[in-house]
């Protein structure tokens, strides 16, 4: 019969870390090599990795964020648990985001089936409202230009389309539910490069469908949205017209 090296064994059993001081409870040194009916004798004991896979964030409430992390290693530790919350979003700048990284979302991000997703969607922290695109499920009056006499919910009569409804400008609704999307990819990251709002679109970084709307880290898209993410104000009040 063909033995594992040592190396292999310790490693499949979720424990390759020899200098990791933590104990590996709850059998997870054991019964990894063999189908479960326990390791070899030298594996017992061996210290435990702690492997932690994190669902998104989540709204907790009070401008809050929460999330739960697992580890799949089942360590019984916490040493290397990261950040679940609940912690507040950012405090980054609205004029900023509005004057200079909404242009940015609203052509590059706003797709209907893409970050344009109900805002029901609970599953995507990411979404963008935009014109033409999809927007907020909100009873809002009825314009001038359009035929409707009585309020209309936004969602159904201004989503995909860029006539009445749909091409009108952002409800105060819709820029605070895009900025706190926007914002919220900073939680639990010091680093802005590794947020997902950076790290997804550009090249070179995560897969996002194989779309990267950023060639490099020094595409001047990329830099305006990472100074926003670094603390970046516009330092004036931002009123734009969509």
């Amino acid at each position: 019969m063909r033995r594992f090296a040592p190396w292999l064994a310790l490693a499949l059993a979720g424990c390759p870390a020899a200098d990791n001081p933590n104990p590996c409870p709850n059998g997870i040194c054991t019964g990894a090599v063999d189908g479960g009916t326990g390791a070899p004798p030298d594996l017992a004991g061996a210290p435990c990795v702690e492997s932690w896979l994190c669902d998104s964030w989540q709204p907790a409430g009070n401008n809050l964020y929460s999330r739960n992390c697992t580890d799949n290693n089942r360590c019984g530790t916490t040493v290397h648990k990261p950040p679940v919350g609940p912690i507040p979003l950012p405090a980054l700048d609205l004029d900023y985001f509005k004057c200079k990284v909404e242009p940015i979302l609203d052509r590059g991000c706003a797709m209907m089936d893409c970050h344009g997703t109900k805002a029901s969607d609970s599953s995507r922290l990411f979404r963008v409202f935009a014109r033409g695109r999809r927007r907020n499920s909100e009873m809002v009056p009825p314009l001038a230009s359009c035929a409707e006499t009585t309020p209309q919910n936004l969602e159904q009569v201004g989503s995909g389309t860029i006539q009445c409804h749909g091409a009108s400008a952002h409800t105060a609704t819709e820029w605070q539910m895009n900025f706190d999307s926007a914002r919220a990819q900073m939680l639990g990251f010091t680093n802005p490069d590794q947020s997902d709002l950076l790290l997804e679109p550009v090249n070179g970084g995560k897969s996002h469908n194989g779309v990267h709307l950023f060639a490099d880290k020094n595409d001047p898209d990329y830099v305006t949205i990472k100074n926003w993410l670094s603390g970046a104000a516009l330092g004036a009040v931002c009123d734009p017209l969509n």
